[in-house]
C-alpha cells in the first residue's frame, strides 16, 4: 500500500513575503489565508472560519518567484505537511505544522483577468 503526503492550498498571503537566511541558506516564509464557503439549500454563500497555513519555500526556482509575492496576492501552492518540535516558555514541546512548498504560483485577482474584450484585442495583433 502506498501513501502520500500531499497539500495544495488556494488562497492569500496576510503579509510580504520573508525572506530569511540561516547557516549559509536561503528560504521564503509566507503565510497564507484559506477560507472554505459552501451553498446551503436555500442557495445563500455561507463562508467557514479562515485558517492560516505557514508555507516555507526551500526550492530555488521557487524561491525566486516567491520573493516577489505581496501582502493580498492570491496564491496557488502544492507541497507536502511538515511538523517541527518546539518548546515554549514553560519547556513544554509541541509540534508546528508547516507546508513545505515545491511549487508556488500566482493567481491573477479578478481585476487584474483580462476580460472578453481584451483577450479578443490581443487574438487580432
Amino acid at each position: 500500500m502506498s501513501s502520500n503526503n500531499r497539500v495544495e492550498l488556494t488562497g492569500f498571503l496576510d503579509q510580504d513575503a520573508k525572506i530569511i537566511e540561516q547557516e549559509g541558506k536561503k528560504f521564503v516564509a509566507l503565510s497564507i489565508a484559506t477560507t472554505d464557503s459552501y451553498k446551503d439549500d436555500a442557495g445563500q454563500w455561507h463562508e467557514k472560519e479562515t485558517i492560516w497555513h505557514n508555507v516555507l519555500v526551500f526550492r530555488p526556482a521557487a524561491i525566486q518567484f516567491a520573493e516577489k509575492l505581496k501582502k493580498g496576492d492570491k496564491v496557488e501552492l502544492v507541497g507536502s505537511l511538515s511538523y517541527k518540535p518546539f518548546k515554549d516558555e514553560k519547556g513544554n514541546t509541541h509540534n508546528q505544522a508547516a507546508i513545505i512548498a515545491g511549487f508556488v504560483q500566482h493567481q491573477p485577482k479578478k481585476s487584474e483577468e483580462p476580460n472578453q474584450e481584451e483577450i479578443n484585442t490581443a487574438l487580432q495583433k
